[in-house]
């Protein structure tokens, strides 16, 4: 220990400058992540639904096979999402801004091996730039605020890229078997993202020509095998329901086709924005600048893109992306944070890039300069923006209104009826569960009595389904008091008589 201990400051002592900025990047992260979080978090459906099965197994030990739904009718992913966020509500004692939180320095996480990787690969300096593109960046900064189930993929991502990395540097067959387990836990958090993470592999192994004996090869698929366990269990159990809507995915539906002509120029936009928008957020005019500064290493810089590293990359980012636009299931949507599990590859070499052209000369420190000036401003300016207001119904919202209802109860029962678009209001049966009774000690009557409380958010996409739903809360109870708090309405009502 002592001499890890000497070592750990010698090398900090060696590489102060270097260490200092990578202290300032991960703290401005954390800030940026963390910073009024409980007032700020977005806790909705998804949310909801999923604090409700996490409270069932911290407090009645209701277990669970799979996870939160896909985008895929019939498809779940595993329950290590839920597994992971358990330790946090059972420390928050169900609070989701603890849980938030933990996912939030799971990002900060992942930013420090983004740097680890990238100075294993190219260098501190590309290492302490993917860093900073990636942990100032304002759409990744409201990715990392997001409790759902892909906010942990970029880390375990960059656990599967460094045990990948390893193995072929080392060829010590304990990596391969890490990463094919780390796969597994990626598959996860986000199917449509991390099933890529199997060609991919394939295609890096092929290239680099790496012979696995048939024992790694049985362990690394045993080790991404027990990662499905559940699910294949949960499958066993309900008659094949999972691999009937595999089937019909992949077989009725033709997900995968080979219309590459009908489809290539939707995705390449798709891809553009994406991509540019992690970089220059809102600001359109300085977008092909993003897409200059990533092509132009290509034909300037070719020796250095497309080292062994560059390649390793470059297969990482590119085979999914030929795989999506393929991929036309689930009515052709493609959706930002399918390429959350490319996109640490792409700030790695887009910062090679950069790197490349401040050696290149004045000319390019000039641009680079320019650049990262205006990534800096607009970024911090969208971030700061955000860090006053949030967006859209926050908790602290969603809390006010709650806190007002019980106000008003002055301690007697009351019902409670909510409308949140899309009608499911998982996120209120949470609060009034875990704050409202918290705070209060008692929840909503489940039996009609006449005191009724009625809380709805705006329905901009269906408002004849709000209309609709006022209007019946109006056949049988009438207004007594409103209050408003943001986009939430509350109304007290009293009910004309009971059993309606």
């Amino acid at each position: 220990m002592k001499i890890f201990l000497a070592n750990f400051f010698k090398e900090i002592y060696k590489h102060k400058l270097e260490y200092f900025l990578l202290f300032l990047i991960l703290s401005f992260s954390a800030f940026f992540r963390l910073f009024r979080l409980g007032q700020l978090l977005g806790f909705w459906y998804d949310q909801g639904r999923d604090a409700l099965i996490i409270w069932d197994l911290l407090h009645y030990r209701k277990f669970f096979l799979i996870g939160p739904v896909t985008g895929i009718e019939g498809i779940f992913l595993g329950p290590f999402y839920y597994y992971l966020l358990a330790p946090f509500y059972w420390l928050g004692k169900g609070s989701p801004v603890v849980a938030a939180g933990g996912l939030s320095w799971l990002t900060v996480g992942a930013i420090f091996l983004l740097y680890w990787i990238g100075k294993k690969m190219f260098g501190a300096t590309v290492g302490l730039l993917a860093a900073f593109l990636y942990g100032f960046s304002y759409n990744l900064v409201i990715f990392s605020r997001w409790l759902a189930n892909p906010n942990p993929l970029p880390f375990f991502t960059l656990l599967v890229l460094i045990f990948l990395y390893k193995f072929i540097e080392s060829q010590n067959t304990k990596y391969i078997i890490l990463s094919s387990f780390s796969v597994g836990l990626c598959l996860q958090l986000e199917a449509a993202s991390a099933v890529f993470f199997l060609p991919s592999i394939l295609v890096i192994l092929i290239w680099q020509r790496k012979k696995i004996s048939l024992k790694t090869l049985f362990w690394s698929f045993f080790a991404f095998l027990i990662t499905l366990i559940p699910q294949i269990y949960f499958n066993f159990r309900h008659q094949g329901i999972l691999v009937a809507a595999f089937k019909k995915f992949l077989v009725e539906e033709k997900s995968f086709k080979l219309s590459f002509s009908q489809i290539i120029h939707l995705r390449l936009l798709t891809y553009y924005e994406v991509f540019t928008s992690k970089l220059i957020p809102g600001l359109d005019k300085l977008k092909p600048l993003v897409l200059a500064l990533f092509s132009a290493p290509f034909f300037l810089f070719r020796k250095k893109i497309f080292s062994k590293e560059g390649k390793f990359l470059l297969i990482w980012l590119f085979v999914p992306l030929l795989g999506y636009v393929f991929h036309q299931g689930n009515h052709g949507y493609i959706w930002d944070y399918y390429f959350t599990g490319i996109t640490p590859a792409f700030f790695l070499l887009f910062s090679l890039g950069l790197y490349s052209l401040v050696k290149r000369g004045l000319p390019g420190k000039v641009v680079v300069c320019g650049f990262l000036i205006a990534f800096t401003v607009f970024n911090l300016r969208s971030i700061n923006n955000y860090l006053k207001t949030g967006i859209g119904i926050t908790l602290r919202a969603q809390t006010k209104a709650i806190d007002w209802i019980y106000d008003q109860a002055k301690g007697k029962p009351f019902n409670t009826d909510f409308y949140v678009p899309p009608q499911i209001f998982y996120s209120y049966s949470y609060l009034m569960k875990w704050y409202g009774n918290g705070k209060f000690g008692f929840e909503p009557e489940t039996k009609q009595i006449k005191e009724l409380y009625t809380l709805y958010e705006p329905d901009g996409e269906h408002p004849q389904f709000l209309n609709a739903w006022l209007k019946r809360q109006n056949s049988f109870s009438k207004v007594i008091e409103e209050y408003f708090w943001g986009d939430i309405t509350v109304q007290k009502r009293e009910r004309f008589k009971l059993n309606e």
